[in-house]
């Protein structure tokens, strides 16, 4: 890689600033370390997706996650992750992190380059990896005079993993080594297919058979009566449609069966090993870890907290992940990025008003609509599974290097 005045006039400065070291969190654990830093543009969600598909598919593996002005949180990380502060890129506090954490692999995600940790981590071996980079391909004045160091700093890279063409172009603009730049896309976050067991699948599609059947996913006691009303109204056009519903609380469960019973319904319970006959109206789905046989089963699939403020539903991409259609209402918390990804693939259908839902559920019985959205929403999340597959076999393999390079056992 060619030399830097500006990399090294840099360096110069940052070993002459002095600071307080930060008191290190948590001790390193044994083994292989993996180290993940959310920088500029990079989700943590994303990251923590990316963590789990690494403890998946090495359960010895440990992953340090850090992001830039606070010790980020680990919701979502597997359980072998642990959480620090990104260092100061000065020269004491970069050799006192290194030191600690001891990383195996270093991975920067998004755009930032931190000049010291890089030379740093790259004259002790520690192999470097750039991922979920998004670069312009303009060069602005800035970036021109600034060329030269960033060539030095992408020099020192084991791979260089971008979300797109364009950015890749932009790397190569600063002087990226070519043969290093894999277009591998965007990380984002989506889900895992949620398991089931396929005994019951094929039990439960044989008693169904060709009945018409919609889902209420974790669905709060505040919006039951607009689904009920909403499953009414679709009854009129499919007189043998099934509504599956999972109330948000399991435990209410029987409530809901009594609430549903009192106005008629035939219902039925799984937790009291009841089954949805063909005269059952509505089958109430109040056991845990079954999340996965319902979307399976049902083509349509209503994301209960959606519709009336104060709900917490699930991700949408659990339906997504497994081929139903989804509906929702106006009100998105926690997942807003992850409905307007899928909004943007045209891969889901809105419902603000109990009417609206009413309208919606009976529109999508046509089989042919709700297999459209369907297979755009399946689009989205097996294709955000590709991306963090490949970028996960990148560091996976990185790392099979530095064993073989130091001996260690896998």
């Amino acid at each position: 890689m060619g030399k830097s005045v500006m990399l090294w006039a840099y360096l110069l400065a940052a070993h002459r600033r002095t600071e307080e070291n930060h008191a290190r969190s948590a001790q390193r654990p044994g083994g292989m370390l993996v180290w993940l830093h959310a920088g500029q543009g990079a989700s943590l969600a994303s990251l923590g997706q990316l963590a789990r598909r690494l403890a998946r598919e090495d359960k010895g593996l440990s992953v340090l996650v850090t992001a830039e002005s606070a010790v980020p949180s680990l919701d979502g990380f597997p359980k072998r992750a642990q959480a620090d502060i990104l260092p100061p890129d000065r020269q004491a506090a970069v050799r006192s992190f290194l030191d600690h954490w001891a990383p195996d692999v270093l991975v920067l995600a998004g755009s930032d380059l931190p000049p010291t940790l890089i030379v740093q981590a790259y004259e002790r071996a520690v192999p470097l990896l750039l991922v979920d980079a998004a670069v312009s391909a303009r060069l602005t004045p800035g970036a021109w005079l600034r060329k030269g160091m960033t060539a030095s700093l992408l020099g020192r890279f084991a791979r260089l993993l971008v979300q797109d063409p364009d950015s890749a172009g932009g790397l190569r603009g600063r002087g990226a080594p070519v043969g290093r730049i894999e277009v591998a896309g965007r990380i984002e976050e989506t889900t895992e297919p949620l398991a089931c067991n396929e005994a019951e699948r094929e039990a439960l599609a044989e008693l169904l058979q060709a009945r018409p059947v919609w889902f209420a996913s974790a669905c709060p006691e505040a919006e039951e009566e607009a689904v009920i009303a909403a499953h009414a109204h679709a009854m009129r056009l499919a007189h043998r449609m099934l509504l599956i519903v999972s109330p948000a609380s399991l435990s209410r469960g029987p409530a809901l069966a009594e609430r549903v019973a009192r106005e008629g319904w035939v219902v039925a319970r799984r937790s009291a090993d009841e089954e949805p006959d063909p005269d059952v109206h509505v089958y109430i789905a109040d056991t845990e870890g079954e999340m996965g046989l319902w979307y399976r089963l049902a083509p349509v699939t209503f994301m209960g907290g959606t519709l009336l403020p104060g709900g917490a539903g699930r991700n949408p991409f659990e339906a997504a992940a497994l081929g139903s259609a989804i509906v929702h209402g106006s009100h998105l918390t926690p997942y807003p990025d992850a409905y307007g990804r899928l909004a943007e693939a045209r891969a889901t259908r809105s419902a603000a008003t109990p009417d609206a839902l009413a309208a919606v559920i009976a529109e999508l019985m046509a089989p042919d609509r709700a297999a459209l959205l369907a297979h755009n929403a399946w689009a989205v999340s097996s294709g955000g599974s590709e991306v963090t597959d490949r970028v996960s076999h990148a560091i996976l393999e990185t790392l099979a290097k530095r064993r073989s390079n130091t001996g260690e056992a896998a």
